[in-house]
C-alpha cells in the first residue's frame, strides 16, 4: 500500500512539472514569437503563465518551503483573481475591432487589494496562530482557527469566476449574431470559435474543481489527493486541446489570409477610362498657324488704320 501511495505521489509530482512546464513554454511562444495584428496575443500568453503557474504548485511539499504548506498554497490564490480578468479582457479586445484600452485598475484592482491583505496578514500573523501552523489539519474547523483566509479567499474566487463567466457570457451572446450571420469561414468567424472553445474549456475545469475540491472542502470531508490530480489532468488534457485547436485555426487563418492575398492580386486594377484627344498634333499646329494668320491681319490693328489714313 505505501508502495502505491509513493507511485501516486510522483504521478502527481510529474503531472504538475509536466503541465507547468508546457503552460509556460506556450505563453512564452505566444508572448514573444506569435505575432498578431492586436495586442490581445500578450494577455493569452498571461493565461497560460497563470495556469503554469498553478501547475506548479503541486511541486511544493512540507519539507521544500519554509512556511507551512497551508499558508504557501494561500499566498498563491491572490494570484488566481488575475486569470479570469485577462480572459474576458482578451475575449473583448480580440471581439471589438477597433484597438480596445481597458482600464485594467478596475479589472485587477480587486486582485491588488487581496495579495496586500494576505502577504500582510501571513506576514503579520493576523488571524494567524503561529503555534499551530505546522500542525496537520485535518477538518475544516481547524484550518479556521490557524488560517481564515483559507476558507473566504476560495469564496470570494468563486464569486468573481462566477461573475466574469456572465459577463463574458454577454460579450459572446452580443456578437455571436454579428460574427456567424455568414455561414461561410472568414477571420472573424474563426476568432469567434476560438474564443467560445477558450471559455468552455475554464469553465469545464473551474465546475469540476469546485465539485470535486470546493465542496468537499467546505462541506468538512478532506481533500484527497486523487481528486487534486484528476483536476490537474483534465486541465492538462483541455491545455493540450486548446494547443491543437489553435493550431487548427492558425493554420486556417493563413489560409484564408493567403487566399484573400491571391485574389485581391489576381484582380487587375481599375485604372480611368483613356480619352483620346478630338485632334492630332499636325490638326493642332494648323489651327495655331490659321490663328496666326488671323491674328496679323486683324482689321483693328493700327497698322492697317493707319495706312488708310496715308492713302486718303
Amino acid at each position: 500500500m505505501n508502495q502505491f501511495n509513493d507511485l501516486f505521489i510522483q504521478t502527481y509530482w510529474w503531472l504538475s512539472l509536466l503541465g507547468g512546464i508546457h503552460c509556460l513554454g506556450v505563453g512564452l511562444y505566444v508572448h514573444y514569437i506569435y505575432q498578431s495584428a492586436t495586442r490581445s496575443h500578450s494577455l493569452l500568453a498571461g493565461i497560460f503563465l497563470l495556469i503554469g503557474c498553478y501547475f506548479l504548485t503541486g511541486l511544493l511539499t512540507p519539507e521544500t518551503t519554509p512556511i507551512p504548506i497551508h499558508l504557501t498554497l494561500t499566498l498563491f490564490i491572490p494570484i488566481y483573481f488575475l486569470l479570469m480578468p485577462m480572459l474576458y479582457l482578451y475575449c473583448k479586445s480580440s471581439l471589438t475591432a477597433q484597438d480596445y484600452q481597458p482600464l485594467l485598475i478596475k479589472h485587477f484592482g480587486f486582485a491588488i487589494i487581496i495579495a496586500l491583505v494576505t502577504s500582510s496578514t501571513i506576514l503579520f500573523h493576523i488571524g494567524i496562530d503561529p503555534k499551530n501552523s505546522n500542525n496537520s489539519i485535518g477538518t475544516l474547523g481547524e484550518i479556521s482557527s490557524i488560517n481564515l483566509l483559507a476558507m473566504v479567499l476560495p469564496i470570494l474566487l468563486m464569486l468573481q469566476t462566477f461573475g466574469y463567466f456572465w459577463a463574458i457570457y454577454r460579450l459572446l451572446s452580443r456578437y455571436r449574431p454579428q460574427y456567424l450571420a455568414n455561414r461561410q469561414p472568414n477571420l472573424q468567424v474563426i476568432r469567434f470559435r476560438w474564443l467560445s472553445v477558450l471559455t468552455i474549456g475554464i469553465l469545464i475545469n473551474w465546475v469540476l474543481r469546485i465539485v470535486l475540491v470546493y465542496l468537499p472542502f467546505y462541506l468538512g470531508d478532506s481533500v484527497l489527493l486523487l481528486t487534486q490530480a484528476v483536476t490537474r489532468l483534465s486541465l492538462l488534457l483541455t491545455v493540450y486541446v486548446f494547443a491543437l485547436y489553435g493550431i487548427q485555426q492558425v493554420t486556417r487563418s493563413a489560409y484564408l489570409r493567403g487566399s484573400l492575398n491571391a485574389t485581391s492580386q489576381a484582380t487587375p486594377p481599375t485604372k480611368e477610362p483613356h480619352t483620346d484627344p478630338l485632334l492630332d498634333e499636325e490638326e493642332i499646329t494648323y489651327l495655331h498657324h490659321l490663328m496666326g494668320d488671323e491674328d496679323e491681319s486683324d482689321p483693328n490693328d493700327n497698322s492697317v488704320i493707319d495706312r488708310d489714313k496715308k492713302k486718303d
